[in-house]
């Protein structure tokens, strides 16, 4: 099998075991049109525009003055998301280069110099494993990569769904260009042409459409096309998973809460909750119970994927 060749799912009468470690299933695309250069330049491109959203992003939250003290930022639920994100962009980015520029694992020889060794170490570093021999490093990594998709949509979800229906999102129905009637009788549009569809400053407007929408994309499109990551599995395993970050990001977010006194999600507020403890309980349990139904939605994806791009083929499974 070529190295450039993308890893197809195993047939349905398959045996169950899979003879592709999920590290190299996420440096392949599943679908043919996607060889490996094409994956790398692609991977590059999104993760160079994540690194821009993120700087862009940044310097919005520290000049946005608000009354809360910068260290709010690493508290809050968008920021958390953002990070794990472009954490795995950037590992998997890393491994498809090196899965390209070196396909076969990297050999450390006892024989060779301090210095030859050291260049192996660091190779062998910056590669994907090649084994999959540990199944709690398999599954932490297979967990990573639900998580981070997984509380992408959930950002998204939660912003377009709860935060802009109830006027906290900082999002402003635009203002629709009106007529005039001026003195002379003369009917002329009045509106400013700077302020756009947010009727905002363009940084802001920038990074709201991309923090909470274009991110949801890009982790739509990294599960659909540019890896070959198989439905997760043990699934209770993957839930318990999901509930158990979830409910850690509360924690954390608390902390901040004590810390900073910012709250990293509206119903964490005292203020905006009516000060009904018993309503932010029931929105921490809600959070908490979403994360299963995005994952659901995520599984059904991979399902999906895997379906259109099987291959019935016994003689053509790579």
């Amino acid at each position: 099998m070529s190295e450039t060749t993308p890893l197809m799912p195993r047939p349905a009468n398959a045996p169950q075991t899979d003879s592709h470690p999920i590290y190299l299933r996420a440096c392949h695309s599943p679908w043919r049109i996607i060889n490996q250069k094409a994956l790398a330049v692609i991977r590059l491109v999104m993760t160079g525009y994540l690194m821009a959203v993120a700087g862009v992003s940044m310097k919005y939250k520290l000049e946005n003055e608000d009354g809360h003290t910068r260290w709010r930022i690493p508290f809050q639920f968008s920021t958390v998301s953002f990070v794990l994100l472009l954490a795995y962009n950037l590992q998997v980015t890393v491994w498809t280069i090196m899965h390209l520029l070196l396909p076969r694992p990297v050999q450390e020889d006892a024989n060779d110099c301090h210095g030859h060794r050291a260049r192996s170490r660091v190779l062998s570093f910056l590669s994907p494993p090649n084994r999959a021999n540990c199944r709690n490093r398999r599954f932490f990594f297979s967990m990573f990569y639900t998580a981070a998709h997984v509380f992408t949509f959930m950002n998204t979800i939660i912003y377009w769904a709860i935060l802009v229906p109830a006027g906290h999102g900082g999002f402003k129905t635009p203002h629709f260009p009106h007529h005039h009637h001026s003195p002379h009788n003369q009917t002329r549009a009045l509106y400013d042409p700077h302020k756009g569809l947010f009727e905002e400053d363009d940084i802001k407007a920038f990074s709201i459409i991309n923090v909470w929408s274009v991110t949801s994309v890009i982790g739509l499109m990294e599960v659909m096309f540019f890896n070959s990551i198989r439905r997760q599995t043990p699934v209770a395993s993957h839930v318990a998973g999901m509930m158990f970050a979830s409910g850690t990001y509360l924690a954390w977010a608390g902390l901040g809460k004590l810390a900073t006194g910012h709250s990293g999600l509206f119903f964490l507020d005292p203020s905006l909750m009516g000060d009904v403890k018993e309503a932010t309980v029931a929105a921490s349990l809600a959070f908490i119970s979403l994360s299963p139904g995005i994952f659901s939605y995520m599984y059904g994806l991979i399902a999906m994927r895997e379906s259109m791009t099987a291959n019935h083929d016994s003689n053509r499974l790579n």
